[in-house]
């Protein structure tokens, strides 16, 4: 076997295996909710960052950011540079914590409060899209197997 033609065996088992991955596909797929998440999310002046944070929030208000930094697996200077912009847009507010005097917690302002509804139909509007594909019963299942693979 010439040293090309072993190449190309390579190269097409390699190609193979990278399209059947379920790695691969859930890059994929994620790469392009990303997408379609932060197009939907531009008019509104957000980012996807943006857009986890103030949904742990709308769910648990008045929390640290430590903690938020945990649920939306973001790092800490992450967390407080995607914070500080919520904080200028008057979506949030930093204060004390009650018992910690080292620790700050995050709390959405009224203006971050009227959002949430248009957040959430940004979120619903975008899965329905990626679901599309996908009849009922597929949709269904997925949401469904899903959660046991997280």
């Amino acid at each position: 076997m010439t040293m090309n033609k072993a190449h190309d065996i390579a190269r097409d088992n390699i190609s193979a295996a990278r399209q059947t991955s379920i790695g691969w596909m859930l890059k994929m797929l994620s790469d392009s909710l990303d997408k379609q998440m932060n197009q939907a999310l531009k008019p509104l002046g957000l980012n996807l960052s943006q857009f986890a944070i103030m949904m742990v929030l709308i769910e648990r208000d008045d929390i640290s950011q430590s903690d938020i930094g945990r649920q939306v697996l973001m790092a800490s200077y992450a967390t407080t540079r995607n914070i500080d912009v919520l904080v200028k847009m008057g979506l949030v507010q930093r204060h004390p914590h009650r018992q910690s005097r080292r620790s700050i917690n995050i709390c959405v302002t009224e203006q971050g409060t009227a959002l949430a509804g248009k957040l959430i139909n940004i979120l619903r509007e975008v899965n329905q899209a990626l679901l599309q594909p996908l009849d009922e019963a597929e949709q269904e299942t997925l949401k469904k197997l899903l959660p046991r693979l997280i």
